[in-house]
């Protein structure tokens, strides 16, 4: 805060400035303990809650952090909205800059935020699903609020704020008669998310060798990530990938808490089992539990297709149609940073670029390796691969079984970078071998000489190794 500012925050709000706004002065009080210190006009109402500026939308309250209290938006974000908040929440009212807004005092900035999301959804009347797995919760989130938008409204997480406090920003944020509210719900700190979100059905996509420090096993994960069970009544549904690992582990937590099991997968006793892929169109066949439907997708790879039963069996729990929802599905595309298709041109060449570089474990790896394998070119197929991290002990062994796959794959080059590569560089066909580097950005002059009109190439990798800055980059030289 800048002492030397005098200029106030705001002006007054005149009482139709938020429309369809959902929270009351009194619901804001109640929710977070709070006291206002400069209370709200008569017929005031917020149209839910912010604690990234960024991410703010018209009639939001915005919490505010001090030096103190470092949950939600720095004071100074406030100054460039287009739109004041409809209020600010914070724990240091005192060090505002004479502020013509509503004003709430609370004790501590995440202990409101969680407090409005219980609040929150203690008075929603529709349906909640909770998504979690080690990877494809985004995707799978965003298909099923797709396919469910076919039956009315319905809100989903934004942001990928997926841990307690985006879960309760997200829930404070969606209007409470939305019928269908789909959350992604993250590993850490699950069982608070989960007692707040109180999900009706879980999906539960996969346990993958992510977030795994040096002690940590497969079954810690997978454990973990089962409290999203614990906010669960007696009869709510679990929608369980019956190919995952760790599968008993999750099914028994799921039997403990008195759920109801669905299936999905490739396996015999799916209760929505895949029966066939076909990947140039993006065609599936599926038997939904005894019914034979083919539908096509918007979006390329066979996860994709996983992902669509884990759909199906969603809509079957809620009791609703499948053919709207799969309309739906046939226009749906794959999200920036997870597989997002589009064309471009580097250097004169046109080539198909695959951004799949949001982030990267093993399981996701060979998930767009195998899309990238199967998909029809009339160039080549390049993979740019940076390290998984977070892998424990294995690291070097997740790496090193990528050139097996890559072997005996569609896939004409690859570049790698990182250390943790170099035994799988080794054991790559000498014929696929196209750079090995120890930093990204070794990787633009190379990748500006290396591609042919027609190629379709894939970057993917941990955040932290940066591939993401490469699709930035490429995508800075097509504006």
């Amino acid at each position: 805060m800048d002492e030397n500012n005098n200029t106030a925050i705001g002006t007054p709000r005149s009482e139709d400035t938020v429309i369809n706004g959902f929270w009351t002065a009194k619901d804001v009080e109640h929710a977070t303990g709070g006291a206002w210190l400069q209370s709200p006009p008569h017929g005031w109402s917020a149209t839910g809650l912010s604690i990234y500026a960024p991410a703010m939308q018209p009639g939001n309250m915005a919490v505010v952090r001090t030096e103190v209290d470092k949950c939600g938006m720095p004071e100074t974000a406030i100054y460039s909205m287009p739109q004041m908040p409809a209020c600010i929440i914070t724990t240091a009212p005192e060090q505002l800059d004479n502020p013509q807004i509503p004003v709430m005092k609370v004790a501590d900035g995440t202990d409101a935020v969680l407090g409005l999301g219980r609040y929150a959804r203690n008075q929603m009347s529709g349906k909640v699903i909770g998504v979690t797995g080690s990877a494809g919760k985004t995707t799978c989130v965003a298909m099923i609020a797709a396919a469910l938008s076919a039956s009315g409204a319905v809100c989903k997480s934004a942001h990928n704020a997926n841990l307690p406090r985006g879960v309760a920003w997200n829930l404070a944020s969606m209007p409470w008669d939305t019928p269908h509210v789909v959350l992604e719900m993250a590993i850490g700190r699950m069982a608070i998310s989960s007692r707040m979100a109180r999900p009706h059905i879980a999906v539960f996509t996969n346990v993958q060798p992510a977030h795994l420090g040096e002690k940590d096993t497969l079954r810690d994960i997978a454990v973990t990530k089962s409290a999203i069970f614990f906010g669960m009544a007696p009869g709510s549904i679990a929608v369980l990938n019956r190919d995952m690992q760790e599968w008993e582990t999750v099914r028994e937590a799921a039997e403990k808490r008195q759920l109801t099991i669905l299936t999905y997968g490739t396996s015999s006793d799916c209760d929505f089992r895949l029966l066939k892929y076909e990947a140039e169109h993006h065609q599936v066949t599926v038997n939904a539990q005894g019914e034979t439907l083919t539908y096509t997708l918007g979006a390329g790879g066979k996860h994709i297709a996983i992902n669509s039963l884990a759909v199906l069996a969603t809509l079957f729990a809620l009791n609703l149609p499948y053919a709207p929802a799969l309309e739906k599905l046939a226009h749906f595309q794959a999200l920036t940073g997870r597989g997002e298709e589009s064309a471009v041109v580097i250097n004169g060449q046109q080539i198909t670029m695959i951004d799949d570089a949001y982030n990267a474990n093993p399981g996701s790896m060979i998930a767009a390796l195998e899309r990238l394998s199967e998909m029809p070119s009339s160039g080549r197929r390049i993979a740019v691969l940076g390290e998984m991290a977070e892998l424990g002990r294995d690291t070097q062994r997740y790496h090193t079984e990528l050139a097996a796959l890559i072997n005996h794959s569609q896939i004409d080059s690859v570049y790698l970078v990182g250390e943790a590569y170099e035994t799988c560089w080794q054991l790559l066909d000498d014929v696929r071998k196209g750079q090995h580097v120890s930093t990204h950005l070794a990787l633009k002059p190379l990748l500006l000489n290396a591609v042919h009109d027609g190629d379709i190439v894939l970057f993917k990798g941990s955040h932290s190794t940066r591939i993401h800055d490469l699709v930035r980059w490429i995508s800075a030289l097509n504006k």
